[in-house]
């Protein structure tokens, strides 16, 4: 999306500043149709094939259900269809990027946040992946235990933290303290190039729940 000084609706949004998701669900709104066009050609974002790169290695059964928590315009569903999966939902807080990802191969779409409960029952999923969502203004490190619901005993979740949000949102101990606490098992943690174009990193975690 372009302003009247002609720049990138992106360059002039400060994530940190939302303050609920009525500000975040308008952000996207206005990002929507511009969405894809940024993430390739403005961020350079790297992490929806990287992780989905990631999920093969740990998941090798293309039939098994998988959840993309905060799905978007379906980027990730996108690399997943691309790499073979055939059996993945996806949920966002914003119908005009679930409008756009209906075209990506998911089976089915959701609206809702995963900063409340999400529609889906205990354990019902085998995977999931949270790509670009634990980023600046949008979901705290709280919320790791609701993915970790979901997904039933032995699955896998790969989700991605932007660097600037690490530590200052509680990543960092919350990954460790659910380790301790024997609710997954962390199966590697690797920090790796996120938004090149912007030359922002991120960590990429890839986790066994217990």
């Amino acid at each position: 999306m372009t302003n009247k000084k002609g720049l990138k609706f992106y360059d002039n949004l400060d994530l940190s500043k939302t303050q609920n998701e009525d500000d975040l669900m308008n952000v996207y709104q206005k990002w929507a149709a511009d969405y894809d066009d940024d993430n390739d050609n403005l961020l350079g974002t790297v992490s929806q094939p990287m992780s989905v790169q990631i999920l093969q290695e740990y998941v090798k059964n293309k039939e098994l259900k998988i959840i993309d928590v905060g799905c978007g315009t379906g980027l990730v569903g996108r690399e997943l269809e691309r790499a073979g999966f055939v059996n993945f939902d996806g949920i966002d807080i914003s119908k005009e990027m679930i409008d756009i990802a209906k075209r990506r191969g998911y089976s089915n779409l959701f609206i809702g946040s995963l900063n409340n409960k999400l529609p889906f029952t205990d354990g019902e999923y085998d995977a999931a992946l949270c790509v670009g969502v634990f980023t600046h203004g949008h979901i705290g490190s709280d919320r790791l235990d609701e993915l970790v619901r979901i997904v039933k005993p032995g699955g896998i979740i790969c989700f991605t933290i932007n660097e600037g949000v690490y530590a200052s949102y509680g990543f960092n101990s919350k990954i460790k303290r659910l380790e301790s606490e024997h609710v997954w098992k962390v199966i590697e943690l690797r920090k790796n190039d996120y938004m090149v174009k912007k030359n922002v990193k991120g960590f990429y975690c890839i986790v066994e729940v217990q």
